[in-house]
């Protein structure tokens, strides 16, 4: 299954701006995420004035996190390739059931670049909260650490643009 990621607003369906912690933000991995398998349970959370970027943690507040984005208009040409085994296991019927988030680096040597995960996302099913991480069929088209600079300069001064 191909999913598009080019839609031209990112989907609302989890503003927890103001919302306490509790089972609608709560997302179930049946296998962890790569490299901490015994994590089940985590909760998005995100601030509309933070957007593009969320939290994904375990509920337990000194659990682990990571810092997501939506890759919805971020990031040019991202077409998500997953296979039918995940199609099925997550119980996508449809490009609108799945929510991508891809996991994001941060370099505290060169604030305002980022790098994303492009080949190991997150899909979420947007109706059940049952998600995976995934490595995408088309894997090879992508980075692991495809860089984002979100308007800080280079050393030439210029804000370099976003490039896949």
């Amino acid at each position: 299954m191909k999913v598009d990621t080019h839609q031209d607003a990112i989907p609302e369906s989890l503003d927890l701006t103001g919302t306490p912690s509790d089972s609608q933000n709560e997302v179930i991995l049946n296998n962890g995420l790569f490299g901490f398998p015994e994590v089940r349970s985590m909760e998005i959370l995100f601030a509309k004035e933070e957007l593009p970027f969320m939290w994904i943690r375990e509920k337990d507040k000194e659990g682990l996190a990571f810092v997501v984005i939506e890759p919805t208009g971020i990031i040019p040409n991202y077409m998500v390739e997953i296979s039918d085994a995940d199609v099925g296991a997550l119980g996508i019927l449809g490009h609108d059931d799945a929510m991508i988030l891809n996991i994001v680096t941060l370099n505290p040597e060169q604030p305002g670049r980022i790098s994303v995960n492009l080949v190991g996302p997150i899909i979420i099913n947007r109706n059940t909260r049952v998600g995976k991480q995934c490595i995408i069929s088309n894997h090879e088209e992508y980075s692991a650490r495809h860089v984002i600079n979100i308007g800080a300069p280079d050393e030439s001064g210029e804000a370099e643009p976003t490039t896949c």
